[in-house]
């Protein structure tokens, strides 16, 4: 009898893509320039006016729109020019406006980094998701379940680091903040059906698990966590300890609905 195992971990329609975002904070791990252009949109391009932004193709970069209808998220540069660059929205749409973005005083250092342990099924090569490619990093987060009784998951992350690349990046933050080690940085976990990847992916472009038309904008509930310490950093691995925004230093209470899920006493008055 042949193996089922290989046939077994073969994804399906069904099957869930994790993918993570890393984004350093300005000022505290790179040295930013703030810069406020304007932006027009037509379809899904996005085009960019900024004089001078350095930036170059490939860069990936948090774009917050102050106004017009453009929807705030990370993006990846696909054109560039000395005043100008263009990015790709997932929803279709002609609006304009202006945003905000901070960018590294040395724009080809980056300020986003995207990841995924796992690996697309055309070449073996990187994840393409929202038009922003996530790199083939071998990594492991764990402990994201939520009890309810209380206490707030912490989850692990834990990188490779055979190749001193997250030894690198810590040392870059290190310049701007002795010690920082990337402490504040905020770490988003999204997760889609394999259904909804860019059909970049996939052989002759073709994404053989979609229902119709790829779906883009479609995801779970996305998941955002801070490292709040660096608790292993060896040869083999680096592992960082995250929390939720309620458990960073100086947030304090009451930030969270308490149930009597939570506490059997909640809503009750006691007389001393």
């Amino acid at each position: 009898m042949a193996n089922p195992v290989p046939e077994l971990q073969q994804p399906t329609n069904k099957s869930i893509i994790e993918l993570f975002s890393l984004e350093l904070i300005p000022d505290l791990h790179f040295a930013k320039t703030a810069m406020t252009p304007t932006y027009s949109q037509s379809g899904t391009t996005i085009t960019v006016s900024q004089n001078g932004h350095g930036m170059p193709v490939g860069t990936i970069i948090p774009l917050n729109f102050t106004s017009g209808n453009a929807i705030d998220g990370i993006y990846t540069i696909q054109t560039e020019s000395t005043n100008e660059f263009t990015v790709t929205a997932t929803v279709s749409q002609t609006t304009s406006g202006n945003l905000t973005m901070n960018v590294n005083q040395t724009p080809t250092v980056p300020v986003v980094y995207l990841f995924h342990s796992g690996n697309n099924m055309k070449d073996s090569t990187d994840i393409v998701w929202q038009s922003n490619t996530y790199t083939k990093f071998p990594c492991e987060a764990t402990g994201f379940k939520y009890s309810g009784k209380g206490t707030l998951p912490r989850p692990n992350i834990i990188f490779s680091n055979l190749l001193g690349s997250i030894t690198t990046i810590l040392q870059l933050v290190n310049e701007t903040t002795p010690f920082i080690d990337l402490q504040g940085a905020k770490v988003t976990r999204r997760r889609t059906l394999v259904r909804f990847l860019d059909e970049v992916n996939f052989p002759s472009n073709v994404n053989p698990y979609k229902a119709g038309s790829v779906d883009p904008t479609a995801e779970l509930p996305q998941e955002i966590y801070f490292i709040d310490k660096k608790s292993i950093e060896n040869r083999d691995i680096v592992q960082f300890e995250m929390v939720s925004s309620f458990d960073l230093s100086g947030v304090s209470a009451p930030k969270k609905l308490v149930t009597k899920d939570d506490f059997p006493s909640v809503g009750r008055f006691v007389n001393f």
